[in-house]
């Protein structure tokens, strides 16, 4: 019978039925479940251990001839290592591994090179591959050609030479990416403009006006920009005539120094008036507002509020009667916009035709600071007036410069920058000095100046005087 495991304790004065399941005993099956899972694990694994031979089972080991008592008792490998290995106090006597070892003396049937052909010859067998093999030929062949083509610029030209022969050297040549602006031109306009028919050397009477009429008024836009740089600088400053000096300064800081103490007496009683005003009056019972107008205060702000309320829901209804000027607004505005990009779309199309600035900024052209950019400006028109106009053309006189017409065209196709000629300032004062061998030289010039300047001046006043006693002489013999 199974040994009985955690079975209910019972007391001894009460008895219980053995049939009933209270009275029943917890036996250990786990032997039986471990038997179950072998045989189970056995059918898996190729059947049940029983049920095989010995033969199957069992296999005699003729390998060794070692008995299982030495083999007991041999040594744990390590243990047998550290047994093996040499003493440390015996490695100190060993050589060092990582230094060199010295080099031996060459013998008498030593052969130079000999190792180093070796090393070669090896390397060249490692080389000899397919890839490495081409590489060295067209090597080879680039160094014959360039070799070549040294030595035939070295020669000096023979005339029986074809020069227009093509060379057998293969020169390598790589293509090269432009930038955008390469084949672009700066500037759309022409090299040489079309001059006005009236610069003809025998214009038209219509075109020689025409084109003294843009002259002019060439002439009134600089007149008229000369007139706007005077009166912003030049006429808000006085001259140096009426500019002011230590006169006309206390003379206006003296201004209403006599009348003052009548102003401050003025002054005085209107501030004493004013302080007597500003005092706010006393509050009696009787200005106090009832309660009836306090209510009716109250209803007026409701009526107003309520006015205001009627008066926004009214302007929001109207709304609706405003479609056909809101429609014709936003038709004025869409036309604004046509307009303007219409305009943006025509200046853009100008903009090859128009020359370049470096800067925003305008200046006129005749200012000559190097900080300062400089727009383009047009030269003067080349024009004879009516009275300089000739029938023949060896009276005929040319108008402006080639070499201006030139250097403006370039400007204005944008491919050089406007500029004018720079004024040279020199950065410091010269020093001046006498040398020393000059300075007596010097001294003898201004006495020598001086002793004829005394003697030109005691001749003068000796004339004069001669002269003044003959006219007294004379005065005095007609007397």
């Amino acid at each position: 019978m199974a040994d009985q495991h955690n079975a209910p304790k019972l007391s001894k004065k009460r008895k219980l039925g053995k049939n009933k399941k209270k009275s029943w005993c917890v036996s250990k099956v786990d032997d039986i479940e471990e038997f179950l899972e072998d045989e189970r694990q056995q059918i898996r694994t190729g059947g049940l251990v029983a049920e095989k031979a010995d033969d199957v089972l069992f296999v005699v080991d003729t390998s060794s001839s070692k008995t299982t008592a030495d083999l007991s008792e041999k040594e744990p490998q390590a243990k047998r290592r550290r047994k093996d290995k040499p003493l440390k106090c015996l490695a100190l006597l060993q050589p060092d591994p990582h230094s060199k070892a010295v080099r031996k003396s060459d013998g008498p049937n030593f052969q130079k090179g000999k190792r180093t052909n070796r090393i070669l010859d090896r390397l060249r067998a490692r080389s000899q591959s397919q890839t490495r093999l081409k590489a060295a030929e067209e090597s080879r062949k680039y160094a014959e050609s360039r070799r070549d083509v040294v030595e035939s610029q070295k020669q000096l030209p023979v005339t029986a030479e074809d020069l227009w022969a093509n060379d057998d050297v293969d020169k390598k040549t790589f293509s090269v990416k432009p930038p955008k602006k390469y084949r672009k031109k700066p500037s759309a306009l022409p090299a040489t403009l079309v001059p006005h028919p009236g610069a003809s050397a025998n214009p038209s009477y219509d075109d020689h006006q025409a084109l003294l009429l843009e002259a002019h008024n060439v002439e009134i836009k600089k007149e008229k920009e000369k007139k706007r740089l005077y009166n912003a600088l030049d006429a808000k400053f006085p001259n140096k005539a009426d500019a002011p000096n230590e006169s006309t300064y206390l003379t206006e800081m003296s201004a209403g120094l006599v009348s003052d103490s009548e102003e401050e007496k003025e002054e005085d009683d209107e501030e004493s008036q004013n302080t007597s005003l500003s005092v706010n009056p006393p509050v009696r019972r009787e200005d106090r507002k009832t309660k009836k107008q306090r209510r009716v205060e109250m209803e007026s702000k409701v009526k107003e509020k309520e006015k205001a309320k009627m008066t926004d829901i009214k302007q929001r209804e109207n709304k609706v009667l405003r479609i056909p000027t809101i429609k014709a607004e936003i038709n004025k505005n869409e036309r604004k916009q046509r307009d303007r990009a219409e305009l943006k779309r025509k200046k853009k199309e100008l903009e090859p035709f128009k020359t370049k600035r470096l800067n925003s900024i305008k200046y006129p052209l005749h200012i000559s600071i190097s900080f300062l950019f400089i727009i383009f400006e047009e030269q003067d028109l080349a024009l004879k007036l009516s009275t300089e106009l000739v029938g023949s053309y060896r009276e005929l006189k040319p108008e402006g410069h080639l070499l201006k017409d030139i250097y403006k065209s370039v400007q204005r196709r944008n491919i050089v920058e406007p500029r004018v000629k720079q004024k040279v300032k020199r950065k410091y004062k010269l020093k001046t000095f006498e040398k020393k061998g000059h300075k007596a030289v010097t001294r003898v010039v201004v006495h020598v100046v001086a002793a004829a300047a005394v003697a030109v001046i005691v001749v003068v006043v000796a004339v004069i005087v001669v002269v003044v006693a003959a006219a007294v002489v004379e005065v005095v013999l007609d007397y």
